[in-house]
């Protein structure tokens, strides 16, 4: 009897040890499910960390656009047809038929007489004012000596001696005798300009309240005259022009408005 009760245990502790192990099984498996989810979890929080990143970098993304169209639409400008007003202009001065040139004749013509023309300077000013919005010009200048270039509020004097400065509604470039070149603040300053200036760009931004000149050839800056409150915006303010210090001799080579505008121009 005692040998069947030995046989009768063995098939228990056997079926014990196979509980045991598949319980020890399951343990681990439930171990490495817990470590799978927590694996899971991690990645699903990097992912989230990751996908809030983005929509970040997508928001930067956007600004950045923003800001480049509104800095493109800040930096269109009217390239304006400047025309020469010849009621303005001294009587020493002609202006060209189609009025996009300028010279000193030497003799002082019969004109009509004109409340707007200057009769103590070799002045003259466009035909048309600005109050608001970008623009650009340019002037070739070509070889003359003597020269002036820049803008005018309409209110400037036109009748007697004036000096051309931003405290007297101008603000002015310009040559003297073919020596130095000079920007006609207060006090003038001495212009850094390599080799002969032959053609000036002007822009003119009452945005901004400013007005900036460029060598056309060598693509570089020359002057910013900051406007600020001098700059009212319902004055109107114009292209100026000038052949520079009447002479017993005048230099009979005309200032001429570009009428076109070359990127390679050299």
């Amino acid at each position: 009897m005692v040998g069947a009760r030995r046989w009768a245990l063995t098939p228990l502790l056997c079926n014990a040890s196979s509980t045991t192990l598949l319980h020890d099984s399951r343990l681990q498996e439930e171990g490495q499910l817990q470590v799978q989810i927590g694996q899971l979890q991690v990645q699903i929080a990097q992912e989230q960390e990751e996908k809030g990143q983005l929509q970040v970098q997508i928001g930067q993304l956007q600004v950045q656009i923003a800001q480049e169209q509104e800095e493109k639409g800040q930096l269109q400008v009217q390239i304006v047809d400047v025309t020469l007003d010849a009621d303005t202009a001294h009587p020493r001065l002609e202006i060209s038929d189609d009025g996009k040139s300028v010279k000193d004749t030497g003799v002082i013509r019969k004109v009509p007489s004109k409340e707007k023309r200057f009769d103590s300077h070799t002045f003259v000013l466009a035909k048309e004012g600005y109050t608001s919005g970008r623009h650009y010009w340019e002037v070739d200048v070509g070889k003359r000596r003597s020269w002036a270039l820049g803008i005018a509020r309409e209110s400037v004097t036109r009748k007697g001696t004036v000096t051309p400065s931003p405290k007297n509604g101008f603000w002015v470039i310009g040559f003297a005798d073919g020596q130095e070149y000079w920007a006609h603040s207060d006090p003038w300053t001495r212009l850094s300009v390599s080799g002969k200036l032959q053609k000036t760009g002007v822009f003119l931004d009452m945005s901004a309240k400013q007005l900036s000149f460029y060598n056309v050839h060598k693509k570089t800056a020359l002057y910013t005259f900051n406007l600020g409150g001098d700059s009212s915006q319902e004055e109107k303010f114009f292209p100026f022009f000038s052949t520079g210090p009447a002479a017993a001799k005048p230099d009979d080579e005309p200032l001429r408005i570009a009428q076109e505008f070359d990127d390679d121009d050299e």
